[in-house]
């Protein structure tokens, strides 16, 4: 009998932004270096050793992500992975707290997505179905972007049959 538990990576995909951004603090830290080593300036030449040194432990690492789904009963977890060297826990959710559940863009989700913030936890490729869930408690309400697989969908519907959606 299926136990409901499925693992799901999903890389996060590069977009013109970080594609920029990534480019320019590179080249920042190149001209620097390279200002410092020409004209024997050591103020240059720290800062740019400064700013690669930061870019390389802190910035660009936030530029390769994966997210790591963990399903297990109709509770989701999820890990994000920064450069395949640091993962931290992002979110976690029960199916206790589930108001909805439909793919991205459904009508059955116009009435909640109102004042609620977005979490988008996919690869952003427009050619894969996505998700959103929308969970609440007396405190708040979120809504979550996921790139589930069918089998966690019918499973989420077993554990909640007015909250999941298809269409």
């Amino acid at each position: 009998m299926n136990d409901g538990y499925e693992e799901i990576l999903v890389k996060r995909g590069r977009t013109a932004g970080s594609t920029i951004m990534k480019a320019a603090i590179i080249g920042i830290t190149a001209v620097l270096i390279a200002v410092g080593i020409f004209f024997f300036n050591p103020i240059f030449l720290a800062a740019g050793l400064a700013l690669a040194l930061i870019a390389y432990y802190l910035i660009l690492p936030n530029f390769d992500l994966e997210f790591e789904y963990l399903y297990v009963g109709g509770d989701i977890d999820i890990d994000k992975i920064m450069a395949k060297r640091k993962r931290k826990r992002v979110a976690s959710f029960s199916k206790d707290n589930l108001e909805i559940m439909a793919p991205t863009g459904s009508s059955h989700l116009a009435p909640y997505l109102n004042d609620l913030k977005v979490r988008d936890y996919t690869s952003m490729d427009p050619d894969v179905r996505t998700w959103t869930l929308v969970y609440g408690s007396e405190k708040a309400k979120e809504a979550v972007c996921l790139e589930l697989t069918e089998e966690i969908a019918k499973d989420m519907r077993r554990f909640a049959p007015r909250k999941v959606f298809f269409d």
